[in-house]
């Protein structure tokens, strides 16, 4: 007897496929994540240098261009934080969309599967139940030519 072929296995590999590309997306979603996070975390540690550094010209004598400077620095970076925030909030709901996606994907994938699987075992049973009736059809002609001979 033939070996099991799947009929819809192009079906499953597109879906398989789809799973993975889905899985890449993720992966590269929560690079760029990371990546907001990490620029969140370096404009935060400016402002604090900057405060610092204010307190510190602040007990020398500055002139008046350095002591404006300070306001207009920890403004620009208040409001590139602000943005980048707002890109963060983004990335999370997409990235909240690609697992829903992702969710869907191994759904289809599963049932592809297991349709996969319900067919091989039909397919095993075809094939014993054929292997058997041959075996039972050898032993019965064994059978009857042994007979014959007594």
């Amino acid at each position: 007897m033939q070996k099991f072929k799947f009929k819809l296995e192009a079906v499953l590999k597109v879906r398989e496929f789809k799973e993975k590309k889905i899985k890449i997306e993720l992966g590269e979603i929560l690079k760029e994540i990371s990546t907001v996070e990490d620029k969140i975390a370096l404009a935060n540690a400016a402002i604090d240098e900057a405060y610092g550094a204010q307190e510190v010209a602040m007990k020398d004598l500055v002139g008046g261009k350095m002591i404006q400077f300070f306001p207009y620095f920890i403004q620009g970076k208040k409001e590139d934080i602000k943005n980048m925030e707002n890109l963060l909030w983004a990335l999370r709901k997409k990235y909240n969309l690609k697992i829903s996606e992702l969710a869907t994907a191994r759904g289809e994938v599963k049932v592809m599967e297991n349709f996969k699987d319900k067919k091989k075992g039909e397919w095993t049973k075809e094939k014993n139940k054929k292997e058997q009736e041959a075996i039972d059809e050898i032993v019965q002609i064994r059978g009857l030519g042994s007979s014959d001979s007594l």
